[in-house]
């Protein structure tokens, strides 16, 4: 049974533990969620069941309130099993983390009836704004309108988060905010066609002229700098966003590297060597080096995710702020983390060989979800380093004000 102890949440043992013995589970129902491009209701209610949809949900709402340490690594262990549930527990964990920075009432009406809530949307991006569905001040909130796609989580989701740019008379941006919109005021498309993370059900969402209170808006500005603050002592959502919301997407990414290293390691004692006279391919020298350097770029992702989340918490408890160096940092570390993900699992699909796309294989799927994860823009390896580059070398120029 889950704790419903508001004031005593779950440890992070418990709650990779329980990440871990749903495993079965998720492997089981991997194939079928990827076929029907929508996690299968059953893996959804039972991690539901398990409480991984409430990490970074207020604690005095029913929620955990984990460290972000505890974020990475329930979803590396889901990860191992299925990415695109570990997505779907990663990403609504940062969305509820964001809903955390709304006023009271906007957190009541979102969380107050159900703290296992999943908030469907995408991290907030900056975009022109042509490019960016608009908003427009009125009388006690703004009026939106226009589509926003790759909202994971849409087929099971009661609420979605939505990024809009406000504009003067003349059309000109003034700031951008995040909307927060229950489904039922809106209507989704079905344009998740994807070769990996397909049962993320990263669908889009269509409003019309529809009024958002402005009490369930956050401007995205604040939220970059951290100058959000609850109306509460919970110094967890007083860090900045973009670094929250971006580390939130390695977990999937290491379990997924987890799950390649596994397979090859198990498979490479029994397979013969093609054209070669070894008859395990565990035997050969090539094999074990690349073995050993894809086992060790996935220790380099880990260690660098799990850097950032120890310095973000560590930030939290002390109620530090997080400066911009910092931030351009922790930005080019995710991206370098997913990479070396990325360069660990070509490795071990050189090791595994063609039959590695075989659709029987779970190797096409690790590979797959993994290299669609990767290209998250969050996760831009180059854009990382430029910004991370500029800020050391004191640049003044941000080519991403959202930071």
């Amino acid at each position: 049974m889950i704790s419903m102890d508001r004031h005593a949440p779950p440890s992070c043992e418990e709650l990779v533990a329980r990440a871990k013995t749903l495993q079965p589970l998720l492997c089981q129902h991997a194939a079928a969620g990827d076929a029907s491009r929508r996690l299968p209701d059953e893996v959804f209610d039972r991690l539901t069941e398990a409480g991984l949809f409430r990490l970074l949900t207020p604690r005095r709402l029913g929620g955990y309130e984990t460290q972000l340490r505890t974020v990475v690594a329930v979803t590396e262990a889901l990860g191992e099993a299925d990415g695109s549930a570990a997505w779907l527990i990663a990403l609504g964990s940062a969305h509820a983390w964001m809903a955390g920075l709304t006023s009271e009432r906007a957190r009541q009406e979102i969380f107050g009836a159900d703290p296992d809530v999943l908030i469907a949307g995408r991290i907030p991006r900056v975009a022109a704004a042509a490019e960016s569905p608009s908003a427009q001040h009125v009388e006690r909130g703004v009026r939106i309108g226009g589509r926003w796609a790759y909202a994971s989580g849409s087929h099971h989701a009661k609420w979605v988060l939505l990024g809009a740019t406000t504009v003067d008379d003349a059309g000109q941006p003034i700031d951008q905010l995040v909307c927060l919109v229950p489904v039922s005021e809106l209507r989704m498309e079905d344009t998740w066609h994807t070769v990996g993370m397909r049962s993320t059900g990263s669908n889009t969402w269509i409003a019309e002229d529809l009024f958002v209170p402005e009490y369930r808006t956050i401007s995205t500005r604040a939220m970059s700098e951290g100058r959000v603050t609850p109306n509460s002592d919970e110094s967890m959502y007083r860090l900045p966003v973009m670094p929250v919301a971006t580390l939130s997407l390695l977990g999937p990414l290491l379990g997924l590297g987890n799950a390649a290293l596994r397979l090859t390691v198990d498979k490479a004692p029994t397979r013969p060597m093609s054209d070669t006279t070894y008859r395990r391919k565990s035997d050969s020298v090539g094999v074990q080096v690349q073995v050993a350097e894809a086992a060790l770029r996935l220790q380099t992702a880990r260690l660098h995710a799990f850097h950032i989340a120890d310095e973000l918490d560590c930030c939290a408890a002390r109620g530090r702020a997080v400066d911009y160096v910092t931030r351009a940092r922790m930005r080019a570390e995710c991206g370098h983390a997913a990479q070396q993900v990325i360069d660990a699992i070509n490795l071990l699909v050189n090791v595994h060989g063609a039959e590695s796309f075989a659709q029987a294989s779970q190797m096409q799927q690790y590979w797959r979800d993994a290299n669609i994860a990767a290209r998250h823009a969050g996760l831009n390896t180059l854009v990382g380093y430029e910004i991370f580059g500029k800020a050391v070398l004191g640049v003044t120029d941000r080519i991403s004000p959202i930071l």
